[in-house]
């Protein structure tokens, strides 16, 4: 997949492009299906499929309080969109002046002007411009004046919940992984770097890895203890994650990510490490004492071993997990 940051960079191609233009935070079950649609528009008129999105999100720009958490960085996003086949994405940097532009100035001068359209394909759900102005009407005006395509894609649906970014965050915030799972179609993940904390894991018999994203934009989930597995050295590992601020040890401790990995020995010091979550254990709860504390932790580890058996989540590809919560998909019309 070829990736530019403007789109006059896009080399000219007299037969057009069909386009499909949004933030596309977290590539989804959603967002995936309506690539795949592109893809097979493309193919059909025998022209390009090009995606155009936006770094930062443009919500980051506009202010939205409270802040927005994205669910992919760019790069994570380019990836999967790379995975479905698309020739050509264009990474357009969103500033305050464009947030400025109005809806139809921005598909005169980028889309009809630069890209020269064969057509467009549209989200249900998607508005642009300033005050977000832009729609499905719109692009049937000017593609009828001027002359492209314009396709609606209907909102897809995972067990009854319409697929969507703002959902994915919503359940991710109520530590509710395996819906965020399901909508995304594999489970949610974040990469950091593994920095020293206070030894207090290792005090307890379980020494943990300190987590620090590397991209502080991203959505982290409710605090809790969550089943979860990575790759060390190209072997993957399942774990134990533990987010809050350790009530057991006192009040105002800054959140932390803690990483337990099972059946692994060794220093992780500044090793980048990706973390895949898949089901929430516990909510985090102040115990009484250490020893407490570590009891509920043998729990929690046999509980998680048990638990990565059964859903085979340690096997190169494994969808068992989702196909055992994700239900009906499909697209309402």
């Amino acid at each position: 997949m070829q990736v530019y940051t403007q789109v006059s960079d896009l080399p000219p191609d007299s037969r057009g492009r069909f386009i499909t233009v949004g933030a596309f935070d977290g590539v989804h079950r959603g967002h995936q299906a309506l690539l795949q649609r592109l893809r097979q528009l493309a193919r059909e008129h025998s022209v390009h499929a090009c995606v155009l999105t936006f770094e930062p999100h443009p919500q980051i720009i506009l202010g939205k309080q409270p802040p927005l958490g994205i669910l992919t960085t760019l790069s994570e996003k380019l990836e999967h969109i790379s995975q479905i086949g698309i020739n050509e994405t264009i990474v357009l940097p969103f500033t305050t002046e464009l947030a400025r532009t109005d809806a139809e100035t921005f598909v005169r001068h980028y889309l009809v002007e630069q890209l020269h359209i064969y057509g467009i394909l549209v989200g249900h759900d998607h508005m642009f411009g300033r005050k977000r102005q832009g729609n499905a009407e719109l692009l049937r005006r000017i593609g009828t004046e001027v002359g492209f395509i314009v396709e609606h894609f209907p909102p897809v649906t995972v067990g009854g919940i319409v697929v969507s970014s703002s959902a994915i965050r919503r359940a991710l915030r109520e530590g509710d992984v395996e819906t965020a799972a399901k909508l995304l179609g594999r489970p949610y993940s974040l990469c950091g770097t593994v920095v020293h904390g206070d030894g207090r894991g290792r005090i307890l018999g379980f020494p943990t890895a300190n987590i620090v994203p590397e991209d502080p934009r991203k959505v982290l989930p409710a605090y809790g203890v969550y089943i979860v597995t990575t790759r060390i050295s190209g072997k993957p590992h399942a774990g134990l994650l533990s987010y809050g601020v350790r009530p057991t040890f006192g009040r105002e401790l800054p959140p932390q990510l803690e990483l337990y990995v099972l059946d692994f020995s060794g220093t992780l010091y500044n090793e980048r490490l990706c973390i895949s979550f898949w089901s929430c254990i516990r909510a985090e709860v102040a115990f009484p004492d250490a020893d407490t504390l570590r009891r509920q932790m043998e729990a929690d580890e046999a509980y998680c071993r048990a638990w990565i058996a059964q859903h085979h989540a340690l096997e190169p590809g494994s969808t068992t997990v989702l196909e055992h919560i994700h239900g009906d998909q499909g697209t309402k019309s």
